[in-house]
């Protein structure tokens, strides 16, 4: 059985499809959509990396402190010492730590870097032996009062040559730390205070103690 077209029954065929300016509209709806998905995902994966980030500097900036506490600890002798006996804190930016092993060993913050790192040498010679990389992104410490950068290790001397107590304090800064716009723009960063005393000034205080 043959069907017949008339003309207006094709006209109604052919209206049936898209013409280009509502094709136009479609692909340009399309775009949007997806830019805006890019956009979230972006946002999202920096977020993600960020976090990512943060965390894993957090963990090693604690082991770090938590080993050179123990140094502090364990430590036989230190430095550096005040130039004036009766000079009782010295601030500087490194700590000289004498092993019972007789083993030397400086923990030094390079400003210029950005670096904590860790010198072995000989305590008798001096001669330096290794240097390790123990941490990026060690920013100055600023007083948020005053707005004056101070160091990061504070050694409390009694009559200038026995160590009482060391302070350290680092701020860091996650590497290649990446902002969030929601965020803000400031940098994400981290704080590290600890103090420890050395087992030899605390066992020698709690003997003193009646």
């Amino acid at each position: 059985m043959s069907r017949t077209f008339t003309p207006r029954s094709a006209r109604q065929m052919v209206r049936r499809g898209f013409n280009l300016i509502e094709l136009l509209i479609a692909l340009s709806i399309t775009g949007l959509l997806m830019a805006a998905t890019m956009v979230a995902l972006d946002a999202s994966y920096t977020a993600y990396q960020r976090t990512t980030l943060s965390a894993s500097t957090h963990n090693v900036s604690r082991i770090t402190m938590d080993r050179i506490l123990t140094l502090i600890r364990t430590g036989v002798d230190f430095g550096p010492k005040p130039a004036d006996p009766n000079t009782e804190l010295v601030e500087s930016n490194l700590i000289e730590v004498i092993t019972p092993s007789g083993q030397g060993i400086t923990i030094e913050w390079d400003e210029s870097t950005e670096q904590l790192l860790l010198h072995t040498f000989e305590a008798d010679s001096g001669e330096l032996i290794n240097t390790f990389v123990l941490l990026d992104g060690v920013i100055p410490n600023v007083d948020p009062v005053t707005g004056i950068s101070y160091s990061p290790f504070t050694l409390e001397f009694e009559l200038g040559q026995h160590l009482r107590r060391a302070t350290v304090d680092l701020t860091i800064v996650p590497h290649d730390n990446q902002s969030v716009e929601i965020e803000g723009n400031d940098p994400y960063m981290i704080r590290l205070v600890g103090s420890a005393m050395p087992r030899d000034t605390a066992y020698g205080a709690k003997s003193q103690q009646p």
